[in-house]
């Protein structure tokens, strides 16, 4: 799902803050329609509208997910455009493409991989919020936030029913953080990509 929202939110951004003009508008414009609607209740429409399962709940998160990186992806795009190496590519008779390709997506990615990985906790508790609802993957496959909701039922007397997922989908978020904590530091400067 991250992965989904990175590849669209980089396609449009990217282009977005390296072309500017009408381009930029358009795509900021339409980043802007997907950002006016909350993010729960688009999910929850996109997958009552396609129906439940896993699929369906990917799509609606991806779907949810991708204007964020769209913006991210623009602001690189803008700061790396005023670099040097980029003015030399110009002159050097790059298109403007190959200029996106070689030269500003290793840099974004920079930037934009640790948030990534940081997101993924975000992910992980957003799709648990939609199977606790009752979307997403449906009865009788396990799903963490279907199995909090069940453990409800029975929480005054077998409380471990409701905590026990949770408390997995807790270390699951955190340890994404730390991953995308060690991954920042691991990618080092953006020195390491120019």
């Amino acid at each position: 799902m991250v992965g989904g929202g990175v590849l669209i939110g980089s396609i449009i951004g990217l282009i977005a803050g390296f072309y500017g003009g009408k381009t930029e508008e358009f795509n900021m414009w339409l980043t802007d329609l997907f950002l006016a609607f909350p993010a729960l209740i688009l999910a929850m429409v996109i997958e009552a509208t396609f129906g439940h399962g896993y699929i369906y709940a990917m799509i609606a998160m991806i779907v949810v997910w991708w204007p964020s990186y769209a913006r991210l992806f623009r602001a690189e795009a803008i700061r790396i455009k005023n670099m040097k190496y980029i003015d030399a590519a110009m002159l050097s008779g790059l298109s403007k493409i190959n200029i996106i390709r070689k030269h500003m997506i290793k840099p974004a990615l920079n930037t934009i991989l640790p948030y990534a990985t940081l997101d993924l906790g975000n992910v992980i508790l957003f799709y648990s919020m939609l199977s606790f609802l009752g979307l997403g993957q449906q009865p009788p496959y396990p799903e963490w936030g279907s199995m909090v909701a069940l453990g409800l039922e029975y929480f005054p007397k077998w409380w471990w029913y409701s905590l026990m997922p949770g408390l997995v989908i807790l270390i699951i978020a955190a340890a994404s953080a730390l991953v995308g904590d060690g991954l920042r530091d691991l990618l080092g400067g953006e020195e390491k990509w120019v």
